[in-house]
């Protein structure tokens, strides 16, 4: 009896596994991935059912950041510089126009003609000495030139410097380039147990997360700040032109960063001012043409009268890579990490110079200018626009 049951149960097995199996209908198909709540225990146990950039993954990545203890420093160099003489002159801006200008100040008071006149625009010139003429003062702007000293007003250059690294940074860095209160989160509270970032000082970025339209770096122990307050730096690879350890210098027009490479190895890094939109910094890769310790620039598109016109004296440490564009030093504004200039890439004056000494050919001290001709050593510039949202 026993036997004639088991025979029975197992026929009936083999009945049930040879009928046709029902597809299963929409409405019992598993959720997609995205519908799923993604709660710690889920991403221990399944993280492949866990949205990218939900909730719960955004939590376990942060919670799973383990920071170095004690946090690294920078390999960076103090470079010595003169805290004065930062420029090799005096300049100033031409704040009253239009302006006459005169071979000297007792010419004005005689009424005869000026030497030139300054229309309109943008104007500053280098200022070589104060003087006074019968009660009134006046600056000698140049050999025989003379301008009224109300006219003028005397720059305040950046004493602004990026930094100069002893060796190949192990994380991206970045500059604070507005005043922020770190997050304990990213999108989170701030943090007010620790000191506001400053404008200028230089943080490591440790970790990033993304949160909708915004990325958020990590910069310190429970110290989140969001990109737009900073200015990023990662060390990048040559451009293909470059044979190996040719210098190279990398301009990154969404960041506003310039670094410089020998080789491989990034040896400087430091803030810029590009073009604005309408006067954009093409991208590229170029070869230096020349050097200029100092030179005169001016709007080449207009003269003077039109609004639009400006004029630049003695601009030092030049250096053009690609047609009218350049690196060269801005003593005319602190903007350093925003878009400012006419098109060239502004540099804070002790950047400039020491690009200028440190980019080949080399230059010597007594020399003016140099152009380059095919067969000398050269430096490549590498401009691009990045933006981290790719």
């Amino acid at each position: 009896m026993n036997a004639r049951r088991y025979l029975l149960i197992i026929l009936g097995s083999l009945i049930l596994l040879t009928l046709p199996v029902k597809p299963a209908q929409a409405s019992e198909a598993r959720p997609p991935l995205a519908r799923y709540a993604c709660v710690p225990s889920l991403r221990w146990s399944n993280p492949e059912l866990c949205p990218n950039y939900g909730p719960g993954a955004t939590a376990y990545r942060i919670a799973s950041i383990r920071l170095p203890d004690p946090l690294p420093e920078l390999p960076v160099l103090e470079l010595p510089h003169d805290e004065e003489d930062i420029l090799p002159h005096t300049y100033a801006y031409v704040k009253t126009l239009p302006v006459d200008i005169y071979h000297h100040p007792m010419e004005a008071t005689m009424g005869l003609p000026p030497v030139r006149s300054m229309l309109s625009g943008d104007w500053w010139v280098s200022v070589e000495e104060l003087v006074e003429h019968e009660g009134q003062q006046w600056y000698r702007i140049n050999a025989d030139e003379y301008v009224i000293a109300d006219a003028l007003s005397i720059a305040g250059p950046s004493r602004f410097q990026g930094i100069y690294l002893t060796e190949q940074p192990q994380h991206p860095f970045a500059w604070i380039n507005r005043w922020v209160q770190p997050s304990i989160l990213p999108q989170g509270e701030h943090n007010d147990a620790v000191e506001a970032l400053r404008r200028y000082q230089v943080v490591t970025i440790f970790a990033q997360e993304r949160r909708g339209d915004e990325i958020w770096y990590l910069v310190g122990t429970d110290q989140w700040v969001e990109q737009e307050n900073v200015s990023r730096v990662d060390v990048d690879p040559p451009p293909e032109q470059a044979a190996a350890g040719e210098k190279w210098i990398e301009v990154d027009l969404y960041e506003q960063t310039v670094a410089a490479y020998e080789g491989e190895r990034m040896v400087y890094a430091t803030l810029t001012s590009s073009g604005r939109s309408h006067t954009a910094t093409p991208p590229g890769t170029y070869r230096l043409w020349a050097k200029i310790r100092e030179g005169k620039m001016s709007n080449p598109d207009v003269e003077d009268g039109s609004l639009a016109w400006y004029y630049l004296e003695d601009v030092p440490w030049t250096m053009y890579f690609h047609e009218g564009y350049s690196l060269h030093a801005a003593f005319w504004h602190d903007a350093f990490g925003f878009t400012r200039s006419h098109g060239c890439v502004n540099l804070a004056p002790r950047d400039a110079e020491w690009l200028f000494s440190w980019a080949d050919p080399y230059i010597s001290d007594s020399a003016d200018q140099l152009y380059i001709g095919a067969g000398m050593p050269n430096t490549w510039v590498w401009v691009h626009f990045t933006p981290p949202f790719d």
